[in-house]
Formats: structure tokens, C-alpha cells, sequence
């Protein structure tokens, strides 16, 4: 059974607010999880090697204070040694563009930088099913998140519809022997979640929209 550590550092329980109506229930029926308030908890479970997926759920890791650098190390490291890690939640609305753009680069070797704030018409693009699958994910929809540019058509899992706007609403990488993920919503919907799902290899066939239409048929 995967382990998951959901960082919420900002004082408050990410999972006790409810923001996403299924998550936490499929993530206990699915996962062993473990949810860290603290920095010094956090690090105390990334260094003894517990967690297989983070999800980092507020942007206190991008703070330049010693404390969050640290922890961002570790998690960087970390990654790069098997670690799924995906940024998703409050994140995104949140993390600071410039320190964002600092971290992509300088932690985890990725050209991905912020675009804008925005709403866009967004598809699915049809990424290697190694890496994620696509079968529970709606094909398109539009949300209002923080768009990423410079972001390969391999790394891309939902892109802008417009020709003109060549920007990415989800983004998904190889990160040395990790994957790293980044979901640009500020808002808590059922795409969302079903993308955390698929982006941890939680999905399960129960999930798959093609079940769905079947039954529905």
C-alpha cells in the first residue's frame, strides 16, 4: 500500500476543511496516510524514507526562510529518488511566481515557469500511460488557475484549447527517478481531484469516465 504525506503547514489541517468532497476518503481507502502540520514532522517522515507520494497542499515550502529551504531540499531530493510528489490544493493560488520559477529550475531541473492567473477552454493531452493514465480524467473543461508556460507537450497533461495561448493547466514530469507534478486550480472541483488521483497512481477503475458512460448507456 503506497504511503502518503500530505504537507499542510500553514497552521491548519488541509484534510479537515473539506475542500475536495472525495479526496480524503479515496486517499485513506487506498493509502496509508499521514498528514503534517509542522516542518520538523514533515522532515521527520521524508528522512527516514516513509512516504511513496507528497502532496504539497500550501506554498510555505517555496518561503525563503531556512526552514522551508530545508524542507524544500529534502523534498527536491527526495523526489528525484523514486518520490511522487504533486503540488496541488491552496498551492498554486498562493506560491510566489519568481520564487516558483526559482524552484522549478534550480530543484527540479524543469523549464516550466508561472504564465498568468487566468481562465482558459483546457483539453486533455494524451501523455505516456507509463506516467499517468487517462482513463478517470473529463477530456476538457475550464478552469481558473495559475497557467504554467515553457512547459514540453510531453510534461503536459491539460493545455489551453486557444491556439493563441500555448499554456499548461497541469503539468507532469520525470524528475530524476521521481515524477513531479503541478496543478494550476485555486479552486476545489471534481477535475482537480480526479487528476491528484491519477497523478499518485490512486486511480482505480471505479474512477474510469468510460465505466460510467457505459453504465449510464
Amino acid at each position: 500500500m503506497p504511503n502518503v504525506l500530505i504537507l499542510s503547514l500553514e497552521g491548519f489541517s488541509f484534510s479537515a476543511r473539506s475542500l475536495f468532497q472525495q479526496l480524503l476518503p479515496k486517499l485513506l481507502s487506498r493509502a496509508a496516510v499521514h498528514e503534517s502540520l509542522t516542518i520538523q514532522d514533515a522532515l521527520n517522515y521524508i528522512l527516514t524514507g516513509w512516504p511513496t507520494i507528497i502532496l504539497i497542499t500550501d506554498a510555505v515550502i517555496t518561503g525563503e526562510d531556512k526552514d522551508s529551504q530545508r524542507l524544500l531540499h529534502a523534498v527536491a531530493d527526495y523526489t528525484k529518488h523514486g518520490c511522487t510528489t504533486v503540488m496541488m490544493g491552496l498551492f498554486a493560488g498562493e506560491a510566489e511566481p519568481d520564487l516558483l520559477n526559482h524552484i522549478f529550475s534550480k530543484d527540479f531541473g524543469l523549464l516550466w515557469r508561472v504564465s498568468e492567473y487566468t481562465s482558459y477552454d483546457t483539453h486533455l493531452l494524451s501523455p505516456d500511460e507509463n506516467l499517468i493514465r487517462t482513463s478517470s480524467l473529463v477530456a476538457s473543461f475550464s478552469p481558473k488557475a495559475v497557467f504554467l508556460r515553457r512547459v514540453p507537450t510531453a510534461q503536459t497533461v491539460y493545455v489551453a484549447s486557444s491556439s493563441s495561448s500555448n499554456v499548461a493547466y497541469a503539468t507532469y514530469a520525470r524528475v530524476g527517478l521521481g515524477k513531479l507534478g503541478y496543478i494550476g486550480d485555486v479552486n476545489f472541483g471534481e477535475e482537480p481531484e480526479r487528476l491528484i488521483l491519477a497523478m499518485c497512481h490512486l486511480d482505480r477503475p471505479e474512477d474510469y469516465l468510460q465505466e460510467t458512460e457505459e453504465v449510464e448507456a
